[in-house]
């Protein structure tokens, strides 16, 4: 009786520490920003399915490679790396950091004034006259954003005046205060001015590339712990649908097969964009 009461209190205890667990989500970016906003819905809801404590770690630097490269040195099982596809340019694809699953998606937007050309393409047709329609903020050099207008402008025939920020929201505010004519940034970022601005071109209409926003997991969990932990996700990602909504996301689970091919596809588009430009991928 005392060996059957010791194996329970054994198994309790085991499930309760099992339980107690914390996950940590990293995120590549400053607190404040669309992806560490929609990790704490994330992780919110991660915390209501597993009763386990999930915090959200922010280590911004290099376009989310730090947090990347932090995460990838990681063991256990319990840090995951939050990444939003503007860092794809900045984190290779690589046998040490796993795909788990898409967790939510949204558009890359052009924006520009209310008196700019309504459609793309009366809009470089106007810069074709007029250079100062060239001016285009984005949230950085390098960053998927600024790739997205590269494109543009050179399947235009035009060359762009890339005006880098540090951030999609002082891009907005650049727009805004009359400094440049354009802004390319994730619709999240443009949503809260979308009274003062308008959209010339977004996401399948325009533009090839989605804005998404992933899980990734460091080399060593079994295929079976990724395919748990990504149905974890599918059901946090439903369960936080109203709150990414508020913040101009869409909850659009995916499998880690597809996370995984997604992020192949657009390294290579920008890897080639980059090469392009001269610049280290």
């Amino acid at each position: 009786m005392r060996l059957v009461t010791a194996l329970i209190f054994a198994f309790c205890s085991t499930a309760a520490a099992a339980q107690n667990e914390t996950l940590t989500l990293v995120v590549g970016f400053a607190p404040g920003g669309t992806s560490s906003v929609a990790a704490r819905f994330i992780a919110d809801s991660v915390e209501k399915i597993t009763r386990s404590a999930v915090i959200v770690e922010n280590r911004p630097g290099a376009g989310g490679a730090l947090a990347a490269d932090w995460v990838r040195r990681q063991t256990g099982g319990k840090v995951l790396f939050f990444m939003a596809s503007t860092s794809v340019p900045k984190v290779p694809p690589a046998p040490d950091l796993v795909p788990v699953a898409m967790v939510a998606s949204s558009s890359f937007v052009v924006v520009a004034g209310k008196s700019a050309p309504a459609t793309l393409s009366e809009y470089l047709d106007a810069a074709r006259r007029d250079n100062s329609l060239r001016n285009v903020a984005t949230p950085g050099g390098g960053s998927v954003p600024h790739l997205i207008g590269e494109r543009l402008f050179r399947n235009a025939g035009l060359s762009m005046v890339h005006v880098p920020y540090q951030g999609a929201a002082p891009a907005m505010l650049a727009v805004l205060s009359g400094n440049v004519s354009m802004a390319i940034v994730p619709y999240p970022d443009f949503a809260a001015h979308a009274g003062r601005l308008h959209v010339v071109a977004e996401t399948d209409n325009g533009i090839e590339a989605e804005y998404w926003v992933g899980i990734f997991t460091p080399a060593g969990m079994s295929e079976e712990g990724v395919a748990r932990m990504s149905d974890i996700f599918r059901r946090a990602s439903a369960m936080s649908g109203e709150q990414l909504k508020k913040v101009g996301l869409r909850p659009a689970w995916k499998s880690a097969a597809y996370l995984g091919r997604i992020h192949v596809r657009e390294w290579e588009l920008w890897r080639s964009e980059l090469e392009r430009l001269g610049m280290k991928p």
